[in-house]
Parts: structure tokens; C-alpha cells; sequence
């Protein structure tokens, strides 16, 4: 964690929560979104938008900071550092694909990182896309990104210009949706990958064990299969190179944020 990492967390204990506006969700009316603005008093600079959601006794969020000058954003941070490991000099990166955008917390942090790379994505709740196109993408900073309504799962059957990073964080409710370690889905995704690319998992839901046999099935499909372990919040991850000798220099740079629990590589 760097010292502007550590300052973010200590002070966001002292931010004080103002309700923006509240949502019920077009697909399930027993969910319930909340833009929340938390604010330091007398220190903007970790200033936080929330997108919350709520269902039951079930509660989780998405966020992004306030601040242009703050390039990484206060949740997904092993997404960020595993691109940026991949990707060291962003003006390589061209196009990015995020399937699930939630509060747009990852299309924030790839805008800031790169003015030209085209990032598009897709979202199946029509109310989560209001959202965010009213209070978490109604600026310039995203001239470059197009957000979709569409089922993700058909979506990449449909993708015809492959993309060097997709980010799949898909979810039904609470629970990773099922479809994302299929075959099907996982063969669409490989076809969608550029020549050097990435595509990272969000296995929140997943054991340990259910993320090392989905990467390993998948494994000869591409040049190489991770399983990286955040706090014990999990993410498979699948590359493509042209040269092995390109996986070494990204996994060193991955380990300085994320543990590395398994690699698979390609024969």
C-alpha cells in the first residue's frame, strides 16, 4: 500500500456520508441503489462517490474518487496494479472491454491513465446505467468511452476487433454469475483478446479450489493462467503473448502489489 493509499484509508474514516439519490432496480425490486457522496472535512482531496447496493441483509459498493488527480480509484485496486503490470507503459494500451461496470470505478481509472485507449462498457441493468451516466461518467474525462446496454454473455459472441484488457466482473445479486467459467464464454473471451492482452476475472464469490480448476481448464487456451489473491479476494486471470519470455517481467511486477497463488502455463 503506498503512503497516498494509507492517507485514503485513514481519513476515510472521518468522511461524513451524504445521500445523493436512491434507486430501485429495473430487474429486482427488492434492490436498492444509493449514490452516496462521502466527504472529508477540510481535506477534498479523498473526497469518494458510492454507488451502493442493498438487498436484504446484503450490502456491497463500488466507488471513485472526486479528485481528476488521483488516477487510482479506492476499489479494484489489484485490477488496477494488475493492469498496470501488464500495460507498464499505458500508450501501449489501446482498447479496453469491461463487462459490468457497476459505478465505473475501472473505466475512471483507465480514462485518467490513457486519453487515447477506447474503452467500452457493458452493463445489463438499465437502471445501473442511469446511474451512471447521471452521476459517474457525466464529464469529458470520457469522451473515449461508450457505455452499452447489453447482456455481456451475448455481447462477446458479437465482438469483431479484438481488445488488449477485459475486465469481467459479472454478477447475479451477491454471487459470481455461473456462465462465467463456461467454456462457451471463456472460448468467446480468448477470441476477443488481441495478441497481447489481458483478461481479468473478478472471483469474489469463488473458493480458492474453484479458481485454480477454472484456470488450469482454460490454461491451453492461452500463453499462460493465474490465480492472484488480494486478501484473500480472488481474481483468474488469462494472457496472451507474443514471446514467453514477456510473462516473467509482468508476473515480478504483479507480486509487488498481489500474491500469486498458481500459474499455469500454455505447453
Amino acid at each position: 500500500m503506498s503512503f497516498l493509499d494509507f492517507l485514503a484509508s485513514q481519513f476515510s474514516k472521518a468522511q461524513k456520508a451524504t445521500l445523493v439519490e436512491s434507486f430501485q432496480d429495473d430487474l429486482d425490486p427488492s434492490v436498492m441503489f444509493k449514490v452516496v457522496d462521502r466527504k472529508t472535512p477540510f481535506l477534498p482531496l479523498f473526497d469518494v462517490r458510492r454507488l451502493e447496493f442493498q438487498r436484504g441483509s446484503s450490502y456491497s459498493y463500488s466507488a471513485i474518487y472526486l479528485n481528476k488527480h488521483l488516477r487510482l480509484q479506492p476499489i479494484y485496486f489489484a485490477v488496477q496494479r494488475l493492469t498496470e503490470s501488464f500495460f507498464p507503459k499505458f500508450s501501449s494500451l489501446e482498447s479496453a472491454l469491461v463487462l459490468g461496470c457497476a459505478g465505473c470505478s475501472i473505466p475512471r481509472f483507465l480514462a485518467l491513465s490513457s486519453k487515447d485507449c477506447k474503452i467500452t462498457g457493458v452493463e445489463y441493468s438499465k437502471t445501473m446505467i442511469e446511474i451512471a451516466r447521471k452521476y459517474f461518467i457525466n464529464d469529458p474525462l470520457y469522451k473515449n468511452f461508450t457505455l452499452l446496454h447489453d447482456d455481456a454473455f451475448s455481447y462477446v459472441h458479437r465482438i469483431t476487433v479484438p481488445f488488449q484488457l477485459i475486465y469481467v466482473d459479472l454478477f447475479l445479486a451477491e454471487n459470481n454469475c455461473p456462465q462465467i467459467t463456461s467454456m462457451e464464454f471463456i472460448h468467446a473471451i480468448c477470441s476477443s483478446m488481441a495478441e497481447e492482452s489481458i483478461a481479468i476475472f473478478n472471483a469474489l464469490c469463488l473458493s480458492k479450489d474453484d479458481c485454480m480448476k477454472f484456470a488450469s481448464r482454460h490454461a491451453s487456451s492461452f500463453s499462460a493462467a493465474y490465480v492472484f489473491d488480494h486478501q484473500f479476494h480472488y481474481y483468474v486471470v488469462f494472457v496472451k503473448v507474443s514471446s514467453a519470455s514477456k510473462l516473467k517481467p509482468f508476473e515480478k511486477r504483479a507480486m509487488n502489489f498481489i500474491r500469486l497463488d498458481e500459474r499455469f502455463i500454455a505447453p
